[in-house]
């Protein structure tokens, strides 16, 4: 594998798939992207992961009107995002739509970000018309979406989300078929700064439980210095993972 270029700003998209190279591999999200320009990169060797947010709904969406009945509660710290009820069968042929989408366009692989949601339904007070759904039945809903999506052809890479991930291992006997990788943002460093001590070992924890379970391992670090970037690359080199990325901002611009 090549260099990492994670981008999910539509600004930057286009030059991040520019400079990337046979085997890189580009997580992107493909709203707005022509998908000549993605079915070019991956002409050319690139490896292309597309984005799909399972568990919340961004108000910046076309289909927002459409799936805003399904808000649960708002999502702190991301304004105009929202969890939102992924057990309605609309929502789950939604993915797959997505997921087919992007499969056209020559893509490999998905984000499966925020099946955080599994765990956020234990902690959420409802704040709009829909009832908060049971932790078995949104544990079913993102798995049945793993499933489908691998049906599809697309390998899937959730981001976070070690509730789901560590539930999904210890109930399906071939586990690793359908998430044979996994992504961990702010191990280390999160918003420009030093992730808490508790924090980092709880994700070093986890990611180092998935790479016995054979998946293979890719983080986000959000840092700047040298110094912090040299901390990065030494410890995941100690851990033996495999992918990191280096984010000097807060949204990913691919650079």
């Amino acid at each position: 594998m090549g260099n990492l270029y994670y981008c999910f700003e539509e600004d930057y998209v286009k030059s991040a798939l520019a400079k990337s190279k046979k085997s890189d591999l580009a997580v992107i999200d493909t709203d707005g992207i022509p998908a000549s320009t993605i079915k070019a990169a991956a002409g050319r060797g690139v490896y292309v992961y597309g984005y799909i947010n399972v568990g919340a709904l961004e108000d910046g969406r076309s289909y927002y009107q459409k799936f805003k009945y399904l808000r649960l509660a708002k999502y702190d710290g991301w304004d105009g995002e929202y969890w939102i009820d992924p057990t309605a069968q609309d929502w789950k042929d939604h993915i797959a739509e997505l997921g087919k989408k992007i499969k056209a366009t020559g893509a490999i692989g998905v984000y499966f970000d925020n099946s955080d949601i599994y765990y956020m339904v234990r902690h959420l007070k409802k704040q709009y018309s829909r009832s908060i759904p049971t932790r078995t039945s949104v544990y079913k809903a993102l798995r049945d979406m793993v499933r489908e999506l691998n049906d599809i052809g697309l390998i899937v890479m959730p981001n976070g989300g070690d509730d789901f991930v560590r539930t999904f291992f210890a109930a399906e006997w071939d586990a690793v078929k359908y998430i044979p990788t996994i992504n961990q943002e702010g191990l280390l460093y999160e918003d420009f700064k030093a992730q808490s001590s508790s924090e980092r070992k709880y994700r070093t924890a986890y990611v180092d439980w998935a790479k016995k379970q054979g998946c293979y391992i890719r983080g986000i670090e959000y840092c700047k210095k040298p110094a912090e970037i040299a901390k990065c690359k030494a410890y995941y080199k100690l851990h033996g993972w495999q992918g990191l990325y280096i984010s000097k901002h807060k949204d990913l611009r691919g650079d």
